[in-house]
């Protein structure tokens, strides 16, 4: 009985993704079956709203999405999502062109960027040994520097409880302050990885230091505006009154978009993560030795076989790209090496991203 009803589901998904004015047809044979069944499960159990788009390379496109509170499939993808830690790709991708110009180097050393006595005093003490002195821009962008995380670790609920205030308001360095007070350094510069927020702020500092504007001027000018991404903005400085909140397990999440700034304040859509991603991939944005490099050198072992690069990630051997999570969403852009691309947006920071990947890279491998 399961069994057809099951199918019964299946049948009804591909009925409607096929009538889906978004999705190429062509594409709908390839996908429907292989996607649709699977997300519509996982919205309808998590009771959340996914929506997915997959890139062909001739250019064609196909669109999924379900939400599992109204039980309907979605039928407009062009709303905004934030793409939290997406907005890494973004910043490590403005640090890049930065040491393209040769403003700066991966060897440059932090302290030589952004000298501050008083924020650096106790940040990066292992064992009585003060190691800020070491930590290069490399370090920062894949995540071996042993900074201590601004977030507090493993307990999101407690997080949320702490900052889920929207109307709270940090500045960059408050954040590497409140690094010092919730977590310590983790081991020496160079020698170990993990993932790590405050990096991502003092890169955003950098920016802003050796450019001359904000961190925001600069993506917008640089990339954004470049790339033509009329639909991607900073929670910042530009979030509607009436955008459909993020949640938590279930519940309505607001955190402050400040707490995550040049680690994660973007909000976008899916047509504008496709077209960052694409064009990440072409070399559009840095020049051809550069953009070999940020997908060949400098990786490290996440877990589970998946690596991390200079502001990039490598699932699994499948794709280039990255996850974000907001405490209210989930996100992913990456592209495949045979030319498909794929982004999802979840709005509930609870469901796994990585399944969502790796349902969207299983589909593209087996699609005919």
């Amino acid at each position: 009985m399961k069994k057809i009803i099951l199918a019964l589901a299946t049948l009804v998904v591909f009925a409607a993704c096929s009538q889906n004015p978004y999705s190429d047809k062509s594409l709908a044979k390839s996908f429907a079956l292989n996607v649709d069944s699977s997300l519509q499960q996982i919205a309808t159990e998590k009771g959340v709203r996914i929506s997915m788009k997959i890139h062909a390379p001739n250019g064609k496109s196909y669109y999924t999405g379900y939400d599992g509170r109204t039980k309907q499939p979605i039928t407009d993808f062009g709303g905004t999502i934030d793409i939290g830690s997406c907005s890494k790709m973004l910043t490590a991708t403005a640090v890049l062109q930065l040491v393209e110009q040769k403003k700066i180097s991966l060897d440059t050393k932090l302290v030589a960027l952004l000298p501050n006595d008083s924020a650096y005093k106790n940040l990066h003490v292992i064992n009585d040994t003060d190691y800020i002195s070491s930590i290069t821009v490399l370090q920062l962008l894949n995540h071996t520097s042993g900074l201590p995380e601004y977030f507090l670790e493993n307990d999101d609920d407690k997080e949320i409880a702490q900052h889920g205030d929207s109307s709270l308001r940090f500045r960059p360095w408050q954040l590497v302050e409140l690094a010092k007070k919730t977590n310590k350094a983790g081991f020496k510069p160079g020698t170990g990885f993990k993932y790590c927020n405050t990096g991502y702020i003092l890169l955003g500092l950098i920016i802003e230091k050796i450019s001359g504007i904000k961190y925001e001027d600069y993506i917008q000018q640089h990339i954004l505006d470049p790339l033509n991404m009329k639909h991607t903005y900073f929670a910042t400085t530009n979030s509607p009154a009436n955008r459909a909140p993020g949640h938590f397990k279930g519940k309505p999440s607001g955190m402050p978009a400040t707490l995550a700034w040049s680690a994660g304040l973007l909000v976008s859509t899916l047509d504008d993560m496709d077209v960052f991603i694409r064009n990440w991939n072409d070399a559009k944005l840095f020049n051809a030795e550069t953009a070999n490099m940020v997908k060949t050198k400098n990786f490290s072992e996440m877990g589970m076989g998946i690596t991390y690069g200079m502001g990039v990630i490598n699932l699994l051997g499948t794709s280039y790209g990255h996850a974000g999570q907001t405490f209210g969403f989930q996100a992913y852009m990456a592209i495949l090496p045979n030319g498909y691309s794929f982004c999802f947006g979840v709005d509930d920071a609870s469901v796994s991203a990585w399944d969502l990947a790796f349902l969207a890279v299983t589909a593209i491998k087996d699609s005919k």
